[in-house]
């Protein structure tokens, strides 16, 4: 009987094709040598029309680069904001940089903050399940260096 339970051990991260996508080679565009991975990072299965808010922690004293990663499917025209959590503050909008996937800022104070991903709609077929496709945001951290006296 224990023999058989052990071979019904079903493996469930592999099962999922992008919950690794954000670790894909080629993800990172950090702008230096140092930077570190952010366990906060994520992945995960989107369809062209949709929004989803990913809750971070932003600590002072480190510089971040965020990365939004996707799959070739879901195109290059995608939105993604970073807002401030209490107030819904917009601290930056890729819309307002020609739709860049990569940013990097210092953090001053700690912060909670979103990071919103917002993939335009596409031609639907009707009477079509719509594809879904990975896609993935990094997030990574170096402590901000000292500069001056």
């Amino acid at each position: 009987m224990i023999v058989a339970l052990m071979g019904l051990h079903i493996n469930l991260p592999s099962q999922l094709p992008c919950s690794n996508f954000h670790r894909e080679e080629g993800c990172s565009q950090a702008s230096e040598e140092g930077f570190r991975y952010n366990s906060q990072s994520r992945s995960g299965l989107f369809a062209r029309g949709t929004t989803s808010k990913l809750k971070a922690i932003f600590y002072a004293g480190f510089d971040y680069s965020i990365t939004i990663c996707p799959d070739a499917s879901l195109g290059t025209d995608i939105q993604f904001t970073l807002s401030d959590a209490v107030d819904g503050t917009v601290i930056y909008d890729n819309n307002t940089d020609n739709k860049s996937p990569h940013m990097e800022f210092s953090c001053e104070t700690t912060r909670n903050m979103f990071v919103t991903v917002i993939i335009p709609g596409g031609a639907v077929s009707k009477g079509k399940a719509q594809d879904g496709a990975c896609l993935g945001i990094l997030i990574e951290q170096i402590v901000t260096p000292k500069v001056g006296f």
